[in-house]
């Protein structure tokens, strides 16, 4: 049995090449892209996209004597196991020796790259809708 089952069961079976992944909201789905290294010339796809509809539910609410319902949309369970399992394998990619303090700082510069980078995103992505 695999480490990894959820993305076995979603057909991710080069685990020991993926090197990043994205996840981002489209209309009522989550997309999950999985990015491989792949040797020059290689006819192996460089990455994986992922579809996940989020479930909706309405919750009712009551503000000053009206009631109603409002409507939530949840994310996928198989998604959630899945970026489990993805934050599992970039943990060991990323596991530095901690008595080297420039491996320390060199993993952190890269860690903040990758989350400025992904709130430019969202930032963006808001600044479209308006």
């Amino acid at each position: 049995m695999s480490q990894y089952p959820t993305l076995a069961s979603m057909g991710v079976t080069s685990l020991e090449d993926v090197v990043k992944y994205t996840l981002r909201h489209q209309g009522d789905a989550d997309v999950l892209k999985i990015y491989y290294k792949r040797a020059k010339g290689s006819f192996l796809p460089r990455s994986k996209k992922f579809s996940f509809v989020r479930g909706r539910r309405s919750i009712p609410i009551e503000s000053r004597g009206s009631t109603g319902f409002e409507s939530i949309s949840d994310i996928s369970p198989q998604l959630t196991l899945a970026l489990k399992e993805l934050d599992q394998i970039e943990a060991k990619l990323n596991q530095v020796d901690p008595g080297d303090p420039k491996q320390q700082l060199e993993a952190h510069m890269a860690h903040l790259d990758k989350v400025v980078n992904e709130k430019l995103k969202e930032m963006q992505a808001l600044i479209k809708q308006l």
